[in-house]
């Protein structure tokens, strides 16, 4: 049932950590493959302020940086060896493990261990007699304790004695090392091992020291990337020592050249002042230099990226880093504009996350003068992307008419497949967000689109986008109840029904010409349960004429599917959380709504019309809104959802509604006991025996015992199950049953089955 609620249910693209009901609520259409792999490399840094996408798009920087490493291994060993067995060897085998082939290797009667034999690395540095190879990954595998990320908040002391040892030792390996690959593997564990330990200057003295002996050439300098990962932990104690400016200038390099640094890169880079800048922008040596900086300093959160675009373009208007900063700024303006009228979190975006910025107005059409003048002038790479994006900045910014235009004459130039689908869906979005009014004609394109296109499943802003749209369509339109369905199911609105939505479903279900998207939204025909829902909602507001009136609509062969109860039963207990068996009471007792509210009326007007048998009926009338209330067993006669919680919330009532995560008009309970209370006044003025006014006493009492639970004045006992103390106004009952019928055979039996009173009547 409700086939609606799984297709337009909101999927969450902008999520922050961990269930919350403030999480930032948005849309995004802009796609990240409309950069060329390469350039989506350079994303990592630049987005990992926007929901996850470097999580999302990229490997985490430690498997990354394992998955560059394994490659450059397996280059250096011309891929003879399978990647599986050369990850075991280097991350997985245990030293031991490590030591056993190093002294096979060197041995000329010794085999593989047993362990590594069907290793292919292991065999291949077996065969080849490795020994410089197998003696590093041996001191590698020595030095990992030191220099691995322990996971927690704060770094764990390090032994920089054994540290010290463990330089001293790959020193002596390092000079009698022959290959000069190696020797570059083992000048990175030293540097690491002094960085990691905190010895900074003497990083330092080891990269000079150990560097210029590293043959560059047969060392594989300019492919490798362990020149970049030393290069890291260099620019990490500059900066420590407090050389901004070269530090910076040296993340800029990894920034540029090593993709699998390039976040760690970013997020190290640090210049306090213009002054620093201007140094580090003095210290580069080519305008890629220069732009790298200017893109570094465009990601930072606050700034405007248009100007260091600005900057790039005028020195290098094909460097890569303007369509990933365009990427980035598009998904920025986005974040802020896109779909804000009818947004239904603006308000919690607004409050709790500051958007839409104050700026974002004036900084959309910076931005569009900029991407207009990168199209027009024609000298960026891909001028047609420029193109797409001025249209889609021009739709953000409020124009439709011109993004319209664009939108058309960029169809007319655009061969690429990406572009052609990333220029697809945001003329899609723009034609969503012109919609008006909710036509016939917008409601079946919103069917068609939900139904048959498969961009709806494809985009997964699409289905929150064109949700909250038309929700924000029936709602100017005064179309509510379907406002009320295109976000929700159904069963959201029976915990707390609204008369105006009922009303408007019911319209809508009793249309001789619904559109297929009412259709959709009515699935099944809920005209019935509608009226169900309409006449409970009556039935809890006392207005039990009309709530007859409309539960007669439904067909009479039919009235027992909305449930059979039985409210006229005697109780003396309240036990809220207490299972009522279905067949503890014989099923000739039982009424449906429809007989209920006829038995109940008719009880009313006997009541007001008999004066002998007066009491009895008033009596009944109390019972049944005493046990249809909160508080009874009969309580799903009018109310759909009852919560145990809301027990201990009772003074917290809010006219009866109480707030509930999941439905969104919260969860309306119905306490009021105003027309039980007066109906067992009535029974106890009007009753011709002891017996019955003693009973009318005491559920009276019952009621001024609840009503004080609701009040302000009311603070549940802090623990142990207490009996709460009822002020002298709420005992008035309770006093009466004392005082006036203590002789009664009730009032034995009240003293014995409840304990509340037999509490007061000790005192």
């Amino acid at each position: 049932m409700w086939l609606v609620v799984t297709l337009l249910l909101p999927l969450e693209i902008s999520q922050a950590c961990g269930p919350s009901e403030h999480n930032f609520h948005g849309y995004s259409f802009v796609k990240m493959e409309i950069l060329p792999k390469q350039e989506r490399e350079g994303l990592a840094p630049l987005f990992l302020r926007f929901d996850n996408m470097y999580q999302r798009y990229f490997e985490s920087a430690s498997n990354a940086n394992q998955n560059d490493n394994l490659a450059e291994w397996h280059w250096i060993f011309c891929g003879d060896v399978d990647t599986a067995d050369l990850d075991y060897i280097v991350y997985k085998a245990p030293i031991g493990e490590l030591e056993l082939l190093n002294t096979a290797t060197g041995s000329k009667s010794l085999q593989v261990p047993v362990s590594l034999q069907g290793n292919t690395f292991a065999q291949f540095v077996f065969k080849k007699k490795c020994g410089e190879t197998i003696e590093y990954l041996v001191f590698a595998k020595q030095c990992e304790p030191y220099v691995t990320a322990s996971g927690q908040w704060e770094a764990p002391p390090r032994d920089k004695e054994a540290m010290q040892r463990l330089i001293g030792e790959g020193r002596r390996q390092f000079k009698q090392t022959k290959s000069n690959y190696i020797r570059l593997r083992y000048a990175y564990q030293l540097i690491r091992l002094a960085h990691y330990a905190g010895l900074y200057e003497q990083v330092l003295e080891l990269y000079e020291e150990l560097i210029p002996k590293v043959d560059k050439e047969l060392g594989h300098w300019e492919k490798s990337i362990i020149p970049w990962w030393i290069l890291g932990h260099k620019a990490g104690a500059l900066r420590k020592l407090g050389d901004n400016v070269q530090a910076s200038y040296l993340y800029m390099q990894i920034f540029l050249h090593c993709p699998g640094r390039r976040a760690s890169a970013y997020q190290s880079f640090f210049i306090k002042n213009n002054e620093q800048w201007e140094a580090c922008l003095r210290l580069c040596q080519s305008d890629r230099e220069r732009a790298a900086l200017y893109a570094i300093r465009a990601a930072e959160p606050n700034s405007r990226a248009v100007e260091e675009m600005e900057k790039i373009y005028a020195i290098d208007p094909t460097n890569e880093n303007l369509e990933v900063l365009l990427v980035q700024e598009m998904r920025k303006v986005e974040r802020n504009l896109l779909g804000l009228e009818f947004n239904s979190h603006k308000e919690e975006n607004k409050r709790f996350y500051k958007i839409p910025k104050p700026s974002a107005g004036k900084y959309v059409i910076d931005l569009q003068k900029f991407v207009r003048r990168c199209r027009q002038e024609g000298k960026v790479a891909r001028p047609v992307l420029w193109q797409i994006a001025e249209g889609y900045l021009e739709f953000l910014a409020g124009d439709f008419y011109a993004a319209d235009l664009t939108f058309r004459e960029a169809a007319r130039v655009v061969d690429d497949k990406v572009l052609k689908e990333q220029l697809d869906i945001f003329q899609l979005a723009l034609k969503i967000a012109a919609f008006e009014k909710p036509t016939k004609e917008v409601e079946n394109f919103a069917y068609s689109l939900l139904m048959d296109d498969p961009r709806y499943r494809t985009y997964s802003s699409l289905p929150d986008y064109l949700k909250d749209k038309m929700t924000w369509l029936y709602n100017k339109a005064g179309q509510t109840g379907k406002a009320f369905l295109s976000q929700y199911p159904l069963k959201e609105l029976k915990p707390n029904p609204q008369m105006e939505l009922l009303n408007d479903l019911l319209a809508t279900a009793l249309k001789p010409d619904q559109s297929k998207f009412e259709r959709l939204l009515m699935d099944e025909n809920p005209t019935n349960e509608l009226l169900d829902m309409k006449a409970t909602l009556l039935m809890s507001e006392g207005q039990m004429e009309a709530a007859f009136e409309t539960f007669k609509r439904i067909p009479a062969e039919q009235w027992n599917d909305y449930g059979q109860f039985d409210p006229f039963r005697e109780t003396l207990k309240d036990c809220i959380s207490c299972y009522v068996r279905t067949d503890s009471i014989s099923l000739s007792s039982y009424y449906n709504k429809g007989e209920l509210l006829e038995a109940l009326l008719d009880l009313e007007y006997k009541a007001k019309g008999d004066l002998e048998g007066a009491a009895a009926h008033y009596y009944k009338l109390g019972l049944a809104y005493y046990n249809m209330s909160y508080f009874g067993y009969a309580w799903r006669v009018m109310d759909y959802f009852r919560s145990g919680s809301t027990w201990s919330n009772l003074h917290r009532s809010n006219g009866g509604v109480y707030s509930h995560f999941k439905y969104p008009f919260g969860n309306k309970e119905n306490v009021d006991l105003s027309r039980a209370l007066y109906f067992f006044e009535k029974a106890r003025l009007n009753a011709n025996t002891p017996e019955l006014a003693a009973k009318a006493s005491y559920q009276a009492a019952r009621c001024e015992q609840k009503i004080y639970f609701q009040t302000d004045a009311y603070k549940p006992e802090p623990c142990c199950n207490r009996i709460p103390r009822l002020p002298t106004e709420y005992l008035v009952n309770f006093s009466r049953l004392k005082e006036q019928y203590a002789e009664t055979e009730f009032y034995k039996l009240v003293i014995k089955e409840c304990k509340y009173f037999a509490a007061y009547a000790a005192k």
